[in-house]
């Protein structure tokens, strides 16, 4: 297998892993338990066009303007249009439940697909002062398995509130 398939596979399994992923901290996730707030976050400031920090909403927002602008920056950085200047990519506009997760989906496939575009020579280049393209890659894997458990945790705090 080469690096992009193994980078591929650990993306496919950060969303879709039978046990530990994203579909899985998400799977019936109704629209309430979506919206609740844990009171530990009561105090932060509103996230204009992501939503109320701490919600499931928040992440799924969060999650998706975040893949959009991950696409966004390899796709610049694939075209040598990488000027130092990042993409402006601009909040999804705080969606609710259903609309969150099929405009997640798109970005998903969309960042997918970039990745799937890398090949082994422009793995090991810079693509950050302090980052590899490989790097940067793995950060966006690591950042699904991040929010994936914090939103495991708000779901099992909903149903013991």
């Amino acid at each position: 297998m080469n690096a992009t398939n193994l980078l591929l596979l650990a993306f496919d399994n950060a969303l879709a892993h039978p046990w530990e992923s994203f579909a899985g901290a998400t799977n019936d996730l109704g629209a309430a338990e979506a919206a609740w707030q844990h009171p530990a976050y009561a105090q932060e400031p509103h996230d204009t066009g992501v939503g109320k920090p701490g919600t499931v909403l928040w992440f799924l927002n969060h999650l998706e303007l975040c893949h959009r602008h991950y696409t966004a920056m390899l796709r610049q950085k694939r075209q040598g249009q990488a000027t130092g200047a990042e993409p402006d990519t601009q909040p999804p506009g705080e969606l609710p439940l259903a609309e969150i997760l099929a405009a997640l989906e798109m970005a998903n496939t969309a960042l997918r697909a970039e990745i799937a575009m890398l090949t082994a020579d422009t793995l090991d280049r810079p693509f950050t002062p302090n980052k590899t393209t490989a790097e940067f890659v793995l950060g966006t894997i690591r950042h699904i398995s991040w929010h994936s458990g914090q939103i495991a945790t708000i779901r099992r705090l909903f149903k013991q509130k």
